[in-house]
């Protein structure tokens, strides 16, 4: 047996912690499987001793797989692979898998350790880079197709072309692969062209040009060129993207030309593909077209009949018609002009060449190439690496981009900005209780929302997650505030997916440009800092950054380090606030409230940790030790003659959700011998967001034999329909409707009260501190409360006392 291995039983030891573990016998049945085993599978241990592997199979792999699996390590050899499996909810999880083989004295193989990693997220991220990978791969094929492509990593090293590139340069890729572009260089430019190239995309902009090159055979062809630079989060360049289009024949054409002006020039063009026009200049400076034939001319319906003695504003819409007067200008200067055109949604590369004799231009020779799907092409690769693909928001890069510029016209104008930054509160719980689809849906709507705040001039962005950041031109601090009140009033409405109505709230950090920083980094983290400040104050509000923010962070840096030794160094104790009927006025349970005993900084209450301890999952060991000591206690208690006496604990979010929870609860209350209908768990509305699996976790926890009470009922938003399904024994009306008892508040007790009888569901009132606050109770037949009226929390002791003074 596995308990009978000394050595296997200390390595288990060490892995218990970290790994998931699972022992089988020589014919694959299991022996014993670790705590993280259960949890991800959803089996308890029960379920699976005894019981082979092929309980969780997926059926995802091959028998061959796990032929190759048993052939390995039945001849002793260790195993290691991913395996895809399946939990008892149907879920799937992966795991990374070392299977050892263990031998006894007489080399005999006995039984083999599994040990595990959850992969589950990684792999799920790999399928979801393979869709983005396929519409890569489908711009790629539409590139391949269309133009001649490269790849250069940062120091201008191929390491990829397309097979258009290997044609027109009759090199084969791996010749190609890992050498620069000095393979096919000409000698035709000289060093100072290559090294403006070079300054243009190391600075992350797009580089155009013509550049000739020399195949292997020692043939000469030329490129339109067009480099983009892909910037990582830092804003340099770690690849450059070349997109070209041989245009060979639109120079040799150009070279033809210049021989052939003597000859029948019309003739010699009508025929090429591109298309080649002529211009000259009176004496008034006015530009007419002398020639304009090809392909390209036909199809525009641009021929030299319609052309000729015609200038530009005549055939061409004002704003192409300008754009193309003012570079033919240049070149009627003498300059030899490139640039693109964009003409009835096509796009066009024109050349202009002055023809000189005697220092004089006699005219200037054009010709036109369309180049629109490599412009698509360059468009959606600039796109992708701009934009958030989701919402198609501005993503990092852009947003810092323009906020660079932004930050250097205020500096000029002496203006401020207003940067923001939005974190959505609790989306994560709606991301895994919903699902990422819903969650994806629901920031799109998110996004649109943000874009109906801003003035004309700002900007948003989608940084990752569930964060947004904006900024905003030109501001005051009051103009901030109002762009930010708006954005929280529209985030407040309900956003409606399917058949759920969900509501979103932001919180929202702003810093000032120059006031709290001069760069992007430190205005962003300013705004960050104030954002988590909107989160202490309770979510779904805006606050600005200031050194007391920066003072509170570092206080609350302190406190999170200072948590996580909290609970080793026993700084926690439990305050119990009794519940009365208020019939009797006897004590019939006390709820379990946690306070924290620092050594330095004396007792914190829980509005301080608490959500520190959410955030860094703290939460979870925390909230297992209140239970165990309230259990505990409470035990003892009762073996001191208080026998009926039962305890209320609260749950967070977090510990819900865990697998092990009803596990959990069994071993504390086996451990502590406290009976199970003497324990009550308190839960929020919050956790009602995924009904079907709240109601499956209460109805499990219902079957052990414990009581359910919704806190701070009222403030919430679960529905009625679904509260109708819940196994809940008790609501607790939420004290903020006792201590301001007026009219309204009045009438929702009243209401709440009569529902919940109704449901032959108990009642509890919170907050109860006066006279009339139990009067106005016992007239709504209210029969359980709490509150100061009664007594305050109090430590053991002090309650151990209230306890007897009571009975």
């Amino acid at each position: 047996m596995f308990t009978e291995i000394t050595d296997v039983s200390y390595a288990l030891s060490a892995l218990e912690e970290s790994s998931i573990v699972s022992i089988t016998d020589h014919e694959g049945k299991i022996t014993y499987v670790n705590h993280h085993f259960c949890e991800i599978s959803q089996y308890e241990s029960h379920e699976l001793i005894g019981k082979t592997h092929n309980k969780i199979d997926s059926g995802f792999h091959p028998k061959a797989f796990f032929k190759e699996l048993w052939d390995t390590i039945v001849s002793g050899k260790v195993w290691k692979g991913e395996m895809k499996n399946r939990a008892k909810d149907g879920s799937i999880y992966w795991l990374y898998i070392t299977l050892v083989p263990f031998r006894n004295a007489d080399g005999f193989i006995y039984q083999y350790v599994a040990i595990g990693a959850d992969i589950t997220e990684r792999k799920l991220m790999e399928e979801s880079l393979g869709h983005t990978m396929k519409d890569l791969h489908d711009i790629k094929n539409a590139l391949d197709e269309s133009s001649i492509v490269a790849i250069t990593d940062d120091k201008g090293v191929i390491t990829y072309v397309n097979d258009k590139f290997c044609q027109i340069s009759k090199y084969q890729i791996e010749e190609l692969v890992g050498k620069t572009h000095r393979l096919i260089n000409s000698g035709h430019h000289p060093k100072s062209f290559f090294k403006e190239m070079w300054e243009t995309i190391k600075r992350g902009q797009v580089w155009r040009g013509e550049v000739k090159n020399r195949a292997k055979d020692g043939s000469e062809y030329w490129m339109n060129t067009t480099i983009v630079p892909f910037l990582d989060d830092a804003g340099a360049p770690y690849q450059y993207v070349s997109i070209r289009t041989d245009i060979t024949d639109r120079i040799k054409a150009e070279t033809a030309l210049a021989e052939a002006m003597k000859n029948d020039f019309r003739r010699t063009v009508k025929n090429l593909q591109n298309c080649v026009f002529k211009m000259v200049t009176d004496k008034r400076g006015t530009i007419t077209f002398t020639l304009f034939e090809g392909k390209i001319a036909e199809e525009l319906g641009l021929t030299t009949e319609r052309m000729i003695g015609k200038t530009s504003h005549e055939v061409f819409p004002e704003e192409v018609a300008d754009q193309m007067e003012v570079q033919f200008q240049i070149a009627f200067n003498g300059e030899i002009v490139n640039f693109e055109l964009a003409y009835l949604d096509k796009f066009f590369y024109i050349t202009l060449s002055p023809i000189e004799e005697n220092d004089q231009i006699l005219e200037v020779v054009g010709s036109m190439i369309d180049i629109t799907e490599r412009k698509k092409a360059a468009e959606i690769i600039h796109y992708m690496a701009h934009y958030d693909a989701l919402t198609n928001l501005p993503n990092r890069t852009l947003f810092n981009e323009t906020l660079k510029k932004a930050l250097q016209q205020a500096k000029q104008k002496k203006q401020k900005i207003g940067v923001m930054f939005i974190d959505l509160d609790r989306f994560k719980n709606i991301n895994d209780t919903l699902g990422h689809s819903i969650g994806d849906i629901l920031l799109q709507a998110v996004a649109q929302r943000l874009l109906g705040c801003l003035r004309k001039g700002d900007s948003v962005s989608r940084q990752g997650g569930d964060e947004f950041a904006i900024f905003l031109m030109d501001v005051t601090r009051e103009d901030v505030a109002d762009v930010a009140k708006r954005i929280i009033e529209k985030m407040a409405e309900s956003v409606t997916l399917e058949h759920l109505e969900l509501y979103i709230t932001p919180s929202i950090g702003i810093s000032l440009y120059p006031d709290d920083g001069e760069d992007i980094e430190v205005l962003l983290k300013n705004a960050d800092a104030a954002m988590y400040l909107a989160k202490e104050q309770g979510k779904n509000n805006y606050q600005f950054f200031s050194e007391e923010l920066h003072q509170s962070i570092s206080r609350k840096l302190k406190l999170e380090s200072e948590l996580r030794k909290a609970l080793d160094e026993r700084q926690f104790i439990l305050y119990y606030q009794p519940k009365i009927n208020i019939n009797t006025g006897r004590i019939i349970g006390t709820e379990a409230l946690i306070r924290w005993e620092h050594p330095e900084l004396g007792l914190i209450p829980p509005a301080q940790f608490i959500p520190i301890a959410e955030e860094t999952g703290l939460i979870v060991k925390i909230g297992e030790w209140v239970m165990r000591t309230a259990c505990q206690q409470t035990k003892e208690w009762q073996e001191a003659g208080y026998k009926n006496l039962s305890v209320a604990v609260n749950i967070s979010l977090r510990q819900f959700m865990q697998n092990n929870l009803i596990e959990m609860i069994e071993s504390i209350l086996s451990e502590t011998a406290l009976a199970p209908e003497f324990l009550e768990l308190e839960i929020t509305e919050s956790m009602a967001l995924d009904a079907t699996y709240t109601i499956r976790m209460l109805n499990r926890l219902k079957a052990l034999g414990i009581s359910i009470s919704i806190d701070d009922f009222g403030t919430g938003y679960s529905s009625l329909s679904y509260l109708s399904q819940f196994p809940i024994d008790r609501l607790k009306i939420d004290q903020s409707f006792m201590r301001n008892l007026n009219t309204s508040n009045q009438a929702i007790v009243k209401t709440i009260i009569d529902m919940a009888h109704n449901m032959n569901i108990a009642v509890i009132a919170e907050g109860v501190e006066t006279q009339k606050h139990v009067d106005f109770l016992k007239g709504q037949m209210c029969k359980e409360v709490q509150g100061y009226f009664y007594s305050k929390p109090l430590p053991y002791i002090e309650a151990t006392t209230l306890l007897h003074s009571r009975s």
